[in-house]
């Protein structure tokens, strides 16, 4: 694996740096998962949103498999003492606290680079390590959602906002952290020495967001939100067909794909009308051919309509929901979706790695750490007695 060997050392909670650490785990990282005293908030969520009670918790699961964990109160100097020790022996420390929360802990990037000069010190942000927003809590429908400004540019025209859908920006930013730890890697073996990785959840949804910011730096103006009902060129819009399913189509140079669209619809003779058989034209009357187009497709199921896309060249795609996500040969021959046996509930399937190293695969997940579970184990590791792990036991920095 293309990690292994690498130590992690990840004090971290909720989703964007767990789910860090998790991709770094399954990349062959051996990544120790700190937990508050009183277990990290995400073991409470037993239900979410109208998904029902469950005595397994998979969203704990999904960000913290393949990791060991241990639990240590860092309000006690002892329970510092520990990640100090293990800071000394890792190659990189992961981070999603705030910074004044760490530097209250001696977890501080000055602190820990003067430990381990060779420390790759990887940190999440909400709103970035500078300017007023460094010491503000936040979650990722606030920072990557709501200020990166993506709510306001989705849904209809007329819509102010859309909500979030749970975690999107905290995946996204986790992702562009590891992006940067891989770096902050291969320059150590160059310069032998560490240092710090900042990534935010505004920068992430900035950048997620970037074409209507950018259009906004170039041109001092904001781009119109799209409304599929009034779409300029109707072969690159989203149609419902008769079973109640819907496909969406990309084909902005449009000519290029007008005769086999005609085809794939069945209406050869739409080829040559004079309204239709140039994309400027096309343009001018999209609001009749939209109603073309939507009657043809309103007619027929989906099932019905893909092979005949498929067989005309088109550029179009399903909309899925979750559920025919998880039964989509895209996503099992590819390897996005994968069955693995857990520790107590037999096989499980998971979602793994979106990429893909041809002589470094990831590993088979394992399953997520039980709260505690290698406390002992970890302190022994680093060279504390039983007498040792006793007395930490009777202070209450270890559970």
């Amino acid at each position: 694996m293309a990690l292994s060997g690498i130590k992690v050392v990840e004090v971290s909670i909720w989703v964007a740096g767990p789910s860090c650490g998790m991709w770094l785990a399954e990349n062959g990282a051996d990544v120790i998962r700190v937990e508050p005293i009183g277990g990290d908030p995400v073991r409470g969520f037993a239900q979410w949103g109208v998904i029902p009670e469950t005595d397994f918790n998979w969203l704990w699961e999904m960000w913290n498999r393949s990791k060991r964990g241990i639990a240590l109160d860092l309000r006690q100097e002892e329970g510092r003492k520990v990640v100090h020790k293990l800071v000394t022996q890792a190659d990189v420390f992961l981070a999603n606290l705030r910074p004044h929360t760490l530097k209250r802990a001696n977890l501080d990037y000055e602190t820990l680079s003067q430990l381990n000069p060779r420390l790759i010190y990887a940190h999440i942000t909400g709103y970035g390590p500078s300017g007023p927003g460094a010491a503000w809590p936040a979650f990722d429908d606030l920072a990557f959602w709501a200020r990166g400004g993506i709510g306001s540019v989705l849904g209809e025209p007329g819509e102010t906002y859309v909500n979030l859908r749970g975690s999107m920006g905290d995946h996204a930013t986790g992702m562009n952290l590891l992006a940067g730890i891989a770096l902050a890697l291969y320059a150590r073996e160059r310069t032998g020495r560490g240092q710090r990785v900042d990534a935010s959840l505004l920068g992430s949804g900035m950048w997620m967001n970037a074409q209507d910011i950018q259009a906004a730096l170039s041109y001092n103006y904001e781009l119109e939100k799209p409304s599929r009902k009034t779409a300029t060129n109707p072969l690159f819009n989203t149609y419902q067909c008769k079973d109640g399913k819907w496909v969406v189509f990309d084909m902005p140079d449009s000519d290029r794909y007008w005769s086999g669209f005609c085809k794939a619809l069945g209406k050869e003779d739409l080829e040559h009308d004079t309204r239709f058989d140039s994309f400027e034209k096309r343009m001018e009357n999209s609001k009749k051919l939209l109603a073309i187009i939507e009657e043809i497709i309103a007619a027929r199921n989906r099932d019905e309509l893909e092979p005949l896309f498929h067989e005309n060249g088109l550029v179009w795609g399903r909309v899925q929901t979750p559920m025919e996500v998880t039964q989509d040969p895209c996503a099992w021959d590819n390897g996005y979706i994968v069955e693995y046996e857990h520790s107590s509930r037999g096989k499980i399937k998971g979602l793994t790695c979106p990429v893909r190293l041809s002589q470094n695969p990831t590993r088979t997940p394992r399953s997520a750490p039980e709260f505690n579970q290698h406390t002992e184990e970890i302190l022994r590791k680093i060279g504390y007695s039983p007498d040792d792990i006793g007395k930490l036991k009777e202070k209450k920095v270890i559970p």
